[in-house]
């Protein structure tokens, strides 16, 4: 016997989500919950959030952590790890929906990284203004690093702590040695 899933409109969402305790991504009527991260998962995303801060001050790029939701379509919402908006912030839904980043970074799960790898590049893809997508493991030292070119999507990969990631077009380098420090890879 199949099971009919239930399908929210936008509207219903966003009232969900402005009730709700937790976050959920919206995806085409389907919602996905937010389940709390890892102490890997935290202190990898402290980490590239803390690098990446101090070097973005002064220049015209700001950093937005996973409580700014990405409007990538208008039937798709997804809460980034981190996102990076160089310029103006434009916003939509009062001040809690981000429509323009140009980097998003997703700290992987488990059970979140065939989506992460597959399903949100497709996504963050289909955004005109995301230039770089950046996936970080959070069970081993590994980053996929996607970049927007006339051909689709190309990736680095990356697994040596002395590797460098030159995140465009944000101007600076995240070293897999800061963003990995004090994470237990496997634990």
């Amino acid at each position: 016997m199949a099971i009919e899933i239930q399908k929210l409109t936008v509207e219903q969402y966003f009232v969900l989500e402005a009730e709700s305790e937790i976050k959920h991504e919206y995806i085409d009527g389907e919602i996905f919950p937010m389940t709390g991260g890892t102490l890997n998962h935290d202190q990898i995303t402290m980490n590239i959030t803390l690098n990446l801060g101090l070097q973005l001050m002064g220049s015209d790029c700001r950093l937005h952590t996973s409580h700014m939701r990405v409007g990538v379509s208008p039937t798709r919402y997804l809460y980034p790890d981190l996102s990076a908006v160089c310029g103006e912030a434009e916003t939509d839904h009062g001040t809690t929906t981000l429509l323009n980043p140009v980097v998003v970074v997703e700290v992987t799960s488990p059970s979140s990284i065939e989506r992460d790898r597959v399903r949100k590049l497709e996504l963050y893809g289909a955004m005109p203004s995301i230039q770089g997508y950046l996936i970080l493991d959070q069970e081993r030292v590994f980053a996929l690093w996607y970049t927007r070119s006339e051909s689709g999507w190309p990736s680095r990969q990356f697994s040596d702590l002395s590797d460098e990631i030159a995140p465009e077009p944000l101007g600076c380098t995240l070293r897999l040695a800061d963003v990995y420090r004090s994470v237990n890879p496997g634990a």
